[in-house]
Order: structure tokens, then C-alpha cells, then sequence
């Protein structure tokens, strides 16, 4: 997706990554070549599958994407000298010499060129600060009295360095100790007010900093909590921690002063006005050096931009690796891999370090540059200056002053100039941010009846279709079931025919391609998804316990947990006994990598959990598949006696022979 995105930026069509993606989601399987050959025609580029041998590849149209390494897609756009350069959507542009590419290309590529009536056009919604900082009416206050505060402060900058002039040019060329003490005393009072002025304006922007961060954080954590279930499947779990955390530098460029740097920033006229006020010719040579800077800085973007965005990527790979080692650290273990593990995380590491020591090296150049810029005008200014008192034009306090009006705003401007620059570059994190914040979010109306007690169970699929991505063979084709209030519905088939597929379907985790899930009789639209699982008993294959007490997981965490119900819970499948025998009995911590249950015991958690819910209906797949056949028969006698509606997914005959009903899936 990211190789058509860029081979249709070459060619002039500056189509936003995140559209493409949900106009044409991709599985977690990945794309192949006639994917690729689909996307691209769609966006008016005209394709072509070759196959060229290595000293061939000069002779392929730019841009082409090319097959590398048999497992992922680049794309090529050219040579220079003797490097190939190619954009590799992992690692952004990168130089590859004939060895590289050797390594690499698997001698398939496709051709791209734009088609007839192929048109330049940008479509895109694009994600700036905007879309992501929102000014309540408490942070506006706060930038209110820091604004009054700053003006206050900027009062005090502005009349300090007449403390130089007056003290040198008046007071101590003229002998006068009595002005001199006028002039301490006055400007010593004036400092203590500032100093105050100062030190609330910094509690103020403090104040409005964690306001900005805990608004933009909290509704970014609560937008991509309600993401579809097809977003996260199809996104390493690291690469999802990864865009969440790419909030992190937009909450450190608001921590670190933005706000007040912006303010100091515009401020600083008055400064710039003094400074001509004492000396145009000097003022003239102090804002031609922060042109320089600028024009230096900007300059330098490019490359700042590049090696960053090197240093994120081989960050996220090297968190990823790691993260996934710790996850499946019982399968490593019991494969004896630590050492290849280990080995393929060093390498993540390595490139991590080596990518930090060059964007470092780039930062470093950059702070040489300014600094050697800073002494060169300084220089330039000390020289005309003496030179202007030398020829009695201007006094030694009036020079004395106007370094000091220089050195403040100096400071002020390139401090100002510097944020604007981190502003720039928080593009690498917000096109990451956009991927959560423009995905739109799951249907949360909640139009149904009040009374969510009436309902009765009544489950119906029509026409039911369902691929995971718009290019994705079929999971579920023309699926029709109709299952009556309390009854007890058995689905069964071959691994691979899409069972648990269409149980996610059911309970509005999966939207159907096509075809209705009616609840009632009402589409599940109706209801809204947020009603639809508060009233819906699930447990699925892969399902977790999370971090805390078995009661805790028993009531999902409910704040007015009911003890006496979680024992009932408990009771209904079978573990209450095995509970009170453990020393915290329901207070025992489970979760997380780290709970002793067997694979019998979590699955009757989690059972419980679903019926602690009071549900109507109720998803199993596979909910007993660990159990031994008594205890599972108790369960589903239980489960009987509830005379409520269960759809499950079942290969044991005990299971199947109590349904009233068996549905079979084939294969599609």
C-alpha cells in the first residue's frame, strides 16, 4: 500500500496513505503482485508485471515496485552514480549498492506509469496539530492571564538594558553614586515584581501544558479504543503501541514551552523596536544573521527529517521484536531459542543505536552551524560597535544596552524558531496518529428500546457475506440461520470454514461485506453496537484475562461489583470449589502472562465472566474445548436451565449431541 502511495507521488498524485488504507484495508496475510496491480489501476496508474535480471533493472520505467526479498515490496525510482535508489516503505529512502540489490530483488517488478487521463490531485485528509490539541475554555483562560503575565515580563526585558545605558553613560562616566543607587534600588524592585510575573507564568503553562496533554491523550486512547476489531487484526501489536505512543513528541514540544516560546516570540517586536531605537546599522546585522539562521535551519530540515525518520523506524522494529519475544517467551523457551532470539533482537538494537548515533551526528552539525553563525554576527556587531564609539556616534552604555536588547532576543526568536522547526517535524509522528484519528470509529448510536429486559433472544443471519479485505478470497458466503429465543444452536465444519469468523459476525465484532444480522428482529444497526455487547454473553477462542483479581475478571471490572453474583458465576461453571480452596480465594490475581490456571480453569473464568453479564444470548466457540467431559455436561446442564439463547461452535460430540440444532459451514 505505502509502494502505491509513493510511486503515485512520483507521478504527481499526492494520494494520502491513510485513504488508501480504508479504501482498500489489507489483511494481516498481506498483498501480492495482483493486489498491488488492483490498488494501482484504481488510482489511474497503468501496470506492467516484468521479469528482469539484476543488470537489467536500468532499464525499467521510474517508478517501478519491485519484489524484495520474497516477503515485502519496495520501490525503485532510480539510480545515482552507482547507488539504486529506492524507497522501502520500512526504512524510507534508502541507497543500495549492486550487492544490496543482489541480496535482495527477486527479479519480479511492476512497471508503473500514469494512465490517460491520469490526474495530478492531492486526496487526503490530512492530520495537523489542529486535529489534535483542542483549547478548552479553561486552557484559553490560562493563555490569557500568561499572556498579561508575559506582557508584564516583556515590561521588565525591554527596560532592563536602559539599567546598562543609564549606569555607565550617566552615572558612572558623570561620578554620580546617588543615581547609581537610585538606579539599583529601582530596577532591584522591578526585578523582584518580574521574578513573580515570571514564576506564576510558569505555573501557568505548567497548568495549560497538562491540560493540552491529558485532553489529547485521553481522546486519543478513547478513539482508538472504539476502532473497529478489523483495525487492530490487522496491525502488529507493537506497530499499534507505536502509532498510540507517537502522541508522546507532540506532548513534549507542548511540555517543553511551545506555547510560551510562541508568545516570547511575538513579543519580542517591542525588543526588535528598541534595538533600532539604540542602532538601525547593528539592528540591520543582528536580523541579517537570524535570516542566515533561519535559511541554515531550514536548510538542514530535510536531512533532520531523514535520519529521525530512520531513528523512529529502527526504534518501532526493535520494540517490536522485543515485545514480541516477551510475549511468546513460554514457546521460546520450550523451543530453546533464546539465543536466535536473542540474536535477531540484537540486530534491532544495533540498528537502533546506529540510526540514533547518525540522526545524533546530524543534531550535532546543526548546533556547530549555529553556534559558529552566533559568534561570526556577535563579532560583526562588537566591531561596528567599538567602531561607532571610536568615531563618537554612539557611548559605551548604549552599545552595553544593545547587546543586551541583542542577547534577549537572540534567545527569544531562535528559541521560537526552534519550536516552529519540532512543529515541522512532528509530521513523521501525526502521518503515524493519522492512521488512529482519521479511521473512523465504530457505530455507537444506541437507538433501541429502553428496556433492554424484553428482549428475547431472537438471532437471524440473511445473505450473509464476509471477506477481510475488498481483495481477500471469501470467509463466508450466503449464510442464512434463524435461531429461536432459548434455543440451543450447535455450529460445526471443518477448520477453515469460517466458524469463528461467523460468530464475530453475529455479535457485531466483524460488520458483515454483505448481508443483516437482525437481533428481534432489528438490524444490529439499531441497537448500536455498545448495547448490542453489554447484553451479549462472548467468549472467544483467543480470549485474555486481564491483569487483576478473579473476581475483578469475573465482573470485567465493575465498579460496584457484586460478590455474592461472582460466586453464583463461579458456582454455574463449576470452579467455585477450586476458587475457595485457593489462599485468596476470589481475590487471587490472574492475568497477564502471569496467572497459574490451567487452560480448564481460565476457560470457566471466562464463561463465568460472560454470564455474570445476565445475558440473553450467549457466543461460545470452543468455551469448553479443555474441560473433561463431566465437568463440561454439568455446564451445559446449567446452561440448559438458563433457558437462554446459545450459538456455539463445538467439535466435541458431548457438546453436540445436547444442541437442539446443528448448523454446518463448509469451506467457501
Amino acid at each position: 500500500m505505502a509502494c502505491v502511495a509513493m510511486a503515485a507521488a512520483l507521478a504527481g498524485s499526492n494520494i494520502d496513505l491513510n485513504w488508501l488504507r480504508q479504501r482498500y484495508p489489507v489483511s494481516a496475510r498481506g498483498s501480492n503482485l495482483k493486489d498491488i496491480i488492483t490498488i494501482s489501476n484504481s488510482v489511474g496508474m497503468s501496470s506492467r508485471a516484468v521479469r528482469c535480471e539484476l543488470d537489467e533493472i536500468d532499464d525499467l520505467k521510474v517508478p517501478s515496485i519491485l519484489h524484495w526479498g520474497l516477503k515485502h515490496f519496495v520501490v525503485f525510482s532510480g539510480r545515482k552514480g552507482k547507488k539504486y535508489k529506492v524507497f522501502d516503505p520500512a526504512k524510507g529512502y534508502v541507497f543500495l549498492s549492486i550487492q544490496d540489490m543482489s541480496r535482495k530483488f527477486t527479479g519480479v517488478a511492476l512497471e508503473l506509469s500514469p494512465s490517460p487521463g491520469f490526474q495530478k490531485r492531492v486526496e487526503r485528509s490530512p492530520l495537523g496539530l489542529g486535529g489534535i490539541i483542542r483549547l478548552s475554555p479553561e486552557v484559553k483562560r490560562g493563555l490569557l492571564h500568561a499572556l498579561i503575565l508575559s506582557i508584564v515580563a516583556q515590561i521588565y526585558v525591554s527596560a532592563s538594558p536602559f539599567y546598562l545605558q543609564m549606569a555607565i553613560d550617566n552615572a558612572a562616566m558623570k561620578g554620580d553614586e546617588d543615581l547609581l543607587r537610585t538606579l539599583a534600588l529601582g530596577f532591584a524592585g522591578f526585578a523582584v515584581i518580574n521574578a513573580g510575573a515570571e514564576a506564576f507564568r510558569a505555573v501557568i503553562f505548567q497548568k495549560v501544558a497538562a491540560l493540552l496533554n491529558w485532553d489529547m491523550t485521553v481522546r486519543l486512547f478513547h478513539h482508538m479504543v472504539r476502532l473497529p476489531l478489523p483495525w487492530f487484526q490487522r496491525r502488529r501489536l507493537a506497530d499499534t503501541n507505536s502509532r498510540f505512543q507517537s502522541i508522546d513528541p507532540i506532548r513534549n514540544l507542548i511540555s517543553n514551552g511551545v506555547v510560551g516560546a510562541v508568545i516570547d516570540g511575538a513579543l519580542s517586536v517591542v525588543t526588535v523596536v528598541m534595538m533600532f531605537v539604540f542602532s538601525p546599522a547593528l539592528s540591520i546585522v543582528t536580523l541579517a544573521g537570524l535570516a542566515v539562521y533561519v535559511l541554515v535551519r531550514l536548510a538542514w530540515l530535510p536531512l533532520s527529517r531523514k535520519y529521525a525518520a530512520n531513528a523512529l523506524q529502527a526504534s518501532i522494529a526493535e520494540q517490536g521484536k522485543r515485545l514480541e519475544t516477551l510475549r511468546a517467551i513460554q514457546t521460546i523457551k520450550a523451543m530453546g531459542g533464546e539465543s536466535e532470539r536473542e540474536g535477531n533482537w540484537a540486530n534491532k538494537f544495533a540498528d537502533t543505536i546506529r540510526a540514533g548515533q547518525e540522526n545524533a551526528l546530524i543534531a550535532n552539525g546543526f548546533q556547530i552551524c549555529q553556534r559558529t553563525i552566533d559568534v561570526l554576527i556577535t563579532i560583526v556587531v562588537i566591531y561596528l560597535g567599538v567602531l561607532a564609539i571610536i568615531k563618537n556616534t554612539m557611548s559605551i552604555g548604549i552599545l552595553y544596552a544593545f547587546i543586551s536588547y541583542r542577547t534577549q532576543f537572540n534567545a527569544r526568536i531562535t528559541n521560537l524558531v526552534d519550536q516552529v522547526i519540532s512543529a515541522r517535524m512532528l509530521s513523521l509522528y501525526t502521518f503515524r496518529l493519522a492512521d488512529i484519528v482519521l479511521t473512523p470509529a465504530e457505530d455507537d448510536a444506541e437507538r433501541s428500546r429502553p428496556d433492554l429486559g424484553n428482549i428475547q433472544g431472537l438471532v437471524e443471519a440473511e445473505n450473509i457475506y464476509f471477506q477481510y479485505g475488498p481483495m481477500d478470497r471469501l470467509v463466508l458466503r450466503n449464510v442464512n440461520l434463524r435461531v429461536e429465543p432459548g434455543e440451543f444452536v450447535a455450529i460445526v465444519g471443518p477448520s477453515g470454514a469460517g466458524k469463528s469468523t461467523l460468530m464475530k459476525v453475529l455479535s457485531g465484532l466483524y460488520p458483515p461485506t454483505a448481508g443483516e444480522i437482525r437481533l428481534d428482529g432489528l438490524p444490529l444497526a439499531t441497537w448500536g453496537v455498545k448495547l448490542i455487547r453489554r447484553n451479549l454473553g462472548i467468549v472467544m477462542q483467543d480470549d485474555e484475562l486481564l491483569p487483576g483479581s478473579i473476581a475483578e475478571n469475573v465482573s470485567f471490572f465493575d465498579e460496584d461489583l457484586d460478590m455474592d453474583k461472582v460466586w453464583r458465576c463461579l458456582s454455574m461453571v463449576c470452579i467455585d470449589k477450586e476458587v475457595d480452596r485457593m489462599p485468596m480465594k476470589a481475590e487471587t490475581f490472574v492475568g497477564d502472562m502471569g496467572s497459574t490456571l490451567s487452560g480448564g480453569q481460565k476457560q470457566r473464568i471466562l464463561l463465568a465472566r460472560a454470564l455474570y453479564k445476565d445475558p440473553k444470548i450467549l457466543l461460545l466457540d470452543e468455551a469448553t474445548s479443555h474441560l473433561d467431559v463431566e465437568t463440561e455436561r454439568s455446564i451445559n446442564k446449567t446452561l440448559t436451565s438458563l433457558n437462554i439463547t446459545r450459538i456455539v461452535i463445538a467439535h466435541r460430540k458431548e457438546t453436540i449431541q445436547v444442541a437442539d440444532r446443528l448448523i454446518r459451514l463448509e469451506r467457501c
